[in-house]
């Protein structure tokens, strides 16, 4: 391996056919091409969104200089001294003691949660039970990592229990009723003399946090050898002292620099603290289908890296102070549109505003819940179509859910990146509030506007 492809294919590279690019189009599953783009408000950071231009830029000058290296050293080397220098700066910007810190990169957030299994039953050394939640605030594909992680000689070592977090008509369950959910499904699980593997998930596709961290402390805290926790933050909107926090408490946790820091997806990681060094993995080389080290997925962390850094410095009071204005513009343009309404979601007593919000849509004439059809044209056609001040609006990815009469539909998501806070804090203060208030209001009105077409 003399040379790294171009930036376009290396940001692409050990992806599988949800980042592979459409001939016609040029553009992955998610809807989005390797490199930035232009003229579009992407509101989409809770699915994928384009490159940020100055995160382009790192990942140039990272391709650049491990050019330079390849000229004269060993490739698979390289990877591994690469890899360290990842940890080292995750651990720098996260602020984290980098000789307690379990880490092992992973291509999604997917592989990470199958590495999680495959610990938890190192761990525990014989079969066992995963309690999580309903597998649509997740995705299908986390389960089945889950089941994969713990296979042995073709056969599952864990089953799972899914706990409800939500009502038939899409509502969010009470945290007590959901904790007394994963409470019952762990008590019967140690009742049979089963290990259980508790998930948290901060947050989920629609910003719910479940099941409460009081629970998990206490069952850990009881039955540290019979139940571990694993904290699935692949959204990371949490802070350092949470991340630190979960670390502590010797829970594992899956992250991912894609999503709210907008690196291309395939960019993931498990983190644990130094109780899981035991039952740690040996550093390997990641390497794509034809052999070679995989260093599209260090590239995709390099652009993640130059956004937390960029992120972390933005003073804590000003990020708070952004995203409430952010979560005001979404409370008040979806008060105004008859069409479309905030789901409500459990949050486990956090109080900071919030940065990721689903929409439901329903039908203008009939009122009726939007069928999966619906909404997906809608999401196409949003994205699809320039608006009147020239802009294109994107949000999240369609995930299903139960309407308000009972029909099965989906919900749209609505979320603020980093990249865009970083973009609000530059302005002069009244300046932020009002691009932010335009642009969230611009995106619903479209949306309402596509709603308005279906016949």
């Amino acid at each position: 391996m003399h040379k790294l492809d171009t930036i376009s294919r290396l940001l692409v590279q050990g992806g599988d056919a949800r980042t592979s690019l459409a001939p016609d189009t040029g553009v992955n599953r998610y809807g989005v091409s390797p490199g930035p783009r232009s003229g579009q408000v992407e509101f989409s950071s809770s699915t994928a969104s384009h490159i940020a231009p100055q995160a382009w830029f790192a990942v140039e000058r990272f391709r650049t200089r491990i050019n330079a290296d390849l000229a004269q050293g060993c490739a698979a080397d390289l990877w591994q001294r690469e890899e360290r220098r990842v940890r080292k700066t995750f651990a720098q910007i996260w602020q984290l003691d980098e000789a307690r810190l379990q880490w092992s990169l992973q291509r999604s957030g997917t592989h990470a949660h199958a590495l999680a299994s495959a610990l938890a039953y190192r761990k525990f050394g014989r079969p066992f039970r995963i309690v999580m939640g309903e597998f649509s605030e997740t995705g299908s594909q986390v389960p089945l990592a889950l089941l994969k992680g713990s296979r042995r000689n073709g056969e599952n070592m864990a089953d799972i229990r899914e706990v409800p977090v939500r009502n038939l008509d899409g509502s969010a369950r009470s945290v007590k009723a959901v904790d007394q959910d994963f409470y019952r499904a762990i008590a019967e699980a140690l009742a049979e003399d089963l290990p259980v593997l508790v998930v948290r998930v901060a947050e989920s596709k629609s910003g719910s946090i479940f099941p409460s961290l009081d629970l998990l402390r206490m069952f850990t805290g009881r039955s540290p050898g019979s139940v571990a926790g694993l904290v699935d933050c692949a959204q990371l909107r949490c802070g350092a002292a949470e991340l630190a926090d979960y670390l502590a408490a010797g829970f594992m946790v899956a992250v991912t620099g894609s999503k709210f820091y907008g690196a291309p997806a395939f960019c993931g990681a498990l983190l644990a603290g130094d109780q899981w060094q035991q039952a740690w993995p040996a550093a390997s080389v990641d390497v794509d289908e034809g052999g070679r080290p995989n260093f599209g997925l260090l590239a995709r962390w390099e652009a993640a890296l130059f956004t937390m850094s960029r992120f972390q410095r933005v003073p804590g009071e000003m990020r708070e102070r952004i995203t409430g204005r952010f979560q005001h513009a979404v409370m008040q343009a979806t008060a105004e549109i008859g069409a479309v309404s905030l789901l409500d979601v459990i949050r486990d007593g956090r109080r900071e505003p919030r940065s990721l919000f689903a929409i439901r849509c329903t039908h203008p004439g009939t009122g009726r819940s939007l069928s999966h059809e619906e909404v997906d044209l809608v999401y196409r056609r949003m994205r699809e179509r320039e608006q009147g001040n020239g802009s294109r609006y994107v949000l999240g990815q369609p995930v299903a859910c139960g309407g308000k009469d009972y029909l099965r539909t989906q919900y749209l998501r609505l979320s603020l990146s980093a990249h865009m806070l970083i973009d609000a804090c530059r302005l002069p203060d009244g300046d932020s509030e009002g691009w932010l208030q335009s642009e969230v209001s611009f995106a619903l009105h479209a949306l309402n506007e596509e709603i308005a077409r279906l016949p």
